[in-house]
């Protein structure tokens, strides 16, 4: 029944957090989210049963969240899933080893350390994973964030994975010595950890809505975002289709462009020509493109390319010379 329970728990951490993660109304959740593993780590001694566990609630919400990755290959999602399952896992079971020599104080704090080193790595290497940064869970509610400005999706990382584990602390000293003045503390610590960071955004908003306000009184330039809805998996990259997608892009920007557009924004891999990009100038199929720059000599594209370049020589420590043909 034990070996169930734990199994449960863990199947239930993670979709706690797939339930909180957007597009989900849920997010909250996301403030209780780890409690279950939080729970599973202090009850299971053997780090081999912990690690597993870890893995299985790990792999829930990768796969929950992340399960379009599949429309592209399923292999490779496969390969994503349970290789980013179980990177994981690291942080975690580095906490668990600290905690067990160094005590439970210095072992919660060490999960925050160790978290959110992953992420800083996990976002600056080849193996880059940021669908799941603990910060994004937010994305939804960017008024509860508007500090992001200055600390970034890492300050999100940080106020879940401290919020998870007061309450979780809070719910220890309640089981270990009841409704005791520490209880009450560590309980009000939590709450104001909530609720101060979500304070301090909407006063952040309210001053950022009064430059608005005073900068639209002001005679101002317009941006012009434009999205062309081209299905990624069926048509993006199907051969012949790029000039009419380029085309589309320029009509679309066409109808809202006006004397007072400073830019223009298209998305990513807008423009899908896999093109030489020290000759983009002279690219015959990029010529609509210049076109519409020349049309309107004020304006700036801000646009996603498939480019590329050679370099001759090696670059940097991570390029690899590509082999001439003899």
């Amino acid at each position: 029944m034990k070996k169930i329970f734990n199994a449960f728990l863990a199947l239930a951490g993670g979709t706690l957090l797939w339930a909180a993660w957007p597009v989900s109304p849920l997010t909250f959740l996301i403030f209780i989210g780890w409690l279950p593993l939080l729970w599973i780590e202090d009850h299971v001694q053997n780090w081999k049963k912990f690690l597993g566990l870890t893995y299985v609630h790990m792999l829930t919400w990768n796969v929950l969240t992340t399960w379009w990755v599949a429309n592209s290959t399923i292999p490779g999602a496969l390969g994503a899933f349970f290789a980013n399952s179980l990177i994981m896992c690291v942080p975690w079971l580095l906490m668990h080893y600290t905690k067990k020599r160094l005590g439970e104080r210095i072992g919660y704090l060490s999960l925050v350390i160790f978290w959110l080193s992953f992420e800083f790595i996990h976002l600056n290497w080849e193996l880059s994973w940021p669908w799941l940064t603990l910060g994004n869970a937010f994305a939804t509610h960017p008024e509860w964030v508007q500090w992001y400005e200055y600390l970034g999706t890492t300050g999100g990382s940080l106020w879940i994975l401290l919020s998870n584990v007061l309450l979780y602390t809070a719910y220890k000293e309640y089981k270990k010595n009841g409704r005791s003045v520490s209880y009450f503390m560590r309980l009000a610590g939590w709450l104001v950890l909530l609720i101060t960071p979500v304070l301090i955004s909407r006063s952040l908003l309210k001053k950022s809505d009064e430059q608005t306000q005073a900068s639209l009184a002001e005679p101002s330039r317009n941006v012009v975002i434009v999205q062309p809805n081209i299905d990624p998996w069926d048509e993006k990259f199907e051969a012949g289709t790029q000039e009419a997608q380029l085309q589309k892009l320029i009509s679309l920007s066409e109808q809202k462009t006006d004397s007072n557009t400073a830019l223009v924004v298209w998305p990513e891999t807008a423009i899908p020509f896999q093109s030489d990009e020290t000759t983009l100038k002279s690219n015959y199929f990029l010529a609509p493109l210049w076109g519409f720059l020349q049309r309107h000599p004020s304006l700036n594209l801000l646009s996603g390319l498939e480019g590329v370049r050679v370099f001759h020589t090696k670059h940097s420590r991570y390029s690899t010379p590509i082999p001439q043909e003899p």
